[in-house]
């Protein structure tokens, strides 16, 4: 459920105790060990995930070969933050919508509802470093000439150094920031729940251009208001969407608005741009996956095969779309026509924004397993009981994969 801010640090109480699964409490931070930055201009590369949905257009979900049924290498318990929400004790922990990791070298990165960003070794799960927030770090961080930049529901946009943990520079956007950054060209791009699209300076902080794009009112919850959906930048175009239901084209050198057309309901699944359309889906009240003309905004075709609306950011490859519901299944869309391809069954709501790759669709549930299956027919190949909710989405890496779910444990599994 979406809050605000003011409500998430009422009554803040202690944080747990940071703790690999072996039980060894978190010791002096240590520094990552990290090569010259070699991935040019922007928070993105073909070899690692840098970035929520990989790049910037939201269309690389990792490399592989994925096997099978993977196996469990490490687990690491985050911390947690106690708080009271309208007199109810309350237990914040884990990898939040959308919450997903990041790799760099050889090292994953993640930020958590518990009130931390995380630097682990890559394959042994041994923490280097931990940066305490002022809230809560919900989305997605991204990484750009090794430095580690995320939102907070302090209302902070960070800059941290990638190799200790320390802060660079941070801005008060003025209210929550579930967007996740990215950066191209040098200038990092966010929405937030303020209303504004902004550019900035990633190495500065300085502010470029900043455009209101509205979604502020009263709301059904506390929280969800302006734009919560993590921007996707494409050929010099900005796109994001808000809590009424608007989908934005926005000039990157001005932002200024090219154009704007209607999702009919708050938007938090970030639009996906792939060939000549945009592809974005809203809530219950709209629940539609929609496919737009990328230079016009002009509706080419909605599926409605859910009924009960779309918090997962879709995936698209090829001629295919996959995308989580609210009605508990994974959807198959054809992405030309916007028909069914296939559906598959969970026992919970698919917030997590599925990984395509190597022929298939990894995700995970609210019903607390991670699954796999083959993407063309939608059967399932092996799925993992996990500890608790799994909301955020993998990272994948060379076969290797790193989740976290809601309870506070952070996952890799690989060959």
């Amino acid at each position: 459920m979406h809050r605000t801010r003011r409500e998430f640090l009422v009554d803040a109480g202690a944080v747990a105790t940071l703790s690999t699964a072996g039980g060894s409490a978190l010791a002096a931070p240590r520094k990552a060990k990290l090569e010259p930055w070699r991935y040019g201009n922007g928070s993105y590369a073909p070899d690692t995930q840098l970035m929520f949905r990989g790049n910037p257009a939201h269309t690389f979900y990792g490399t592989g070969p994925i096997p099978d049924a993977p196996r469990m290498h490490w687990r690491f318990r985050t911390a947690q933050i106690k708080n009271r929400i309208r007199g109810k004790p309350t237990t914040w922990a884990g990898m939040g919508w959308t919450g997903t990791a990041s790799k760099l070298g050889n090292y994953v990165y993640v930020g958590s509802v518990g009130g931390y960003v995380y630097c682990f070794e890559a394959f042994s799960g041994r923490l280097v470093w931990a940066h305490r927030g002022g809230g809560m770090f919900k989305g997605s961080l991204c990484i750009y000439d090794n430095k580690v930049y995320i939102g907070n529901t302090d209302n902070l946009l960070r800059c941290l150094d990638a190799a200790t943990g320390r802060r660079i520079w941070a801005i008060d956007t003025g209210k929550d920031l579930d967007s996740s950054p990215c950066v191209v060209d040098g200038r990092l791009y966010i929405a937030g729940e303020n209303g504004y699209a902004r550019a900035v300076d990633a190495q500065t902080g300085k502010q470029i251009w900043r455009t209101f794009l509205g979604g502020i009112g009263p709301g059904t919850l506390l929280g969800s208001n302006g734009s919560e959906t993590s921007p996707a930048v494409a050929d010099g175009a900005y796109y994001a969407a808000t809590y009424d239901g608007d989908l934005f084209c926005i000039e990157t050198k001005n932002g200024k608005v090219r154009w704007k057309t209607r999702t009919h309901d708050d938007t938090d699944s970030s639009p996906v741009v792939a060939g000549q359309f945009v592809y974005a889906a809203a809530e219950e009240r709209a629940s539609y996956l929609f496919c737009f003309e990328r230079e016009t905004g002009r509706e080419v075709w909605r599926y409605a095969g859910n009924t009960k609306g779309y918090w997962s950011t879709p995936a698209v490859v090829g001629n295919r779309i996959w995308i989580g519901g609210d009605d508990k299944q994974l959807h198959c869309v054809d992405a030309m026509t916007g028909t069914s391809v296939w559906t598959f069954q969970t026992g919970g709501v698919v917030w997590c924004s599925p990984c395509v790759l190597d022929g298939k669709v990894i995700f995970g549930s609210v019903d607390g397993h991670l699954y796999i299956l083959d993407a063309a027919s939608g059967h399932e190949i092996w799925r993992q009981r996990l500890d608790g909710r799994v909301i955020s989405s993998p990272c994948i890496v060379g076969g290797y994969l790193w989740i976290g779910t809601a309870t506070g444990w952070f996952y890799c599994f690989g060959p």
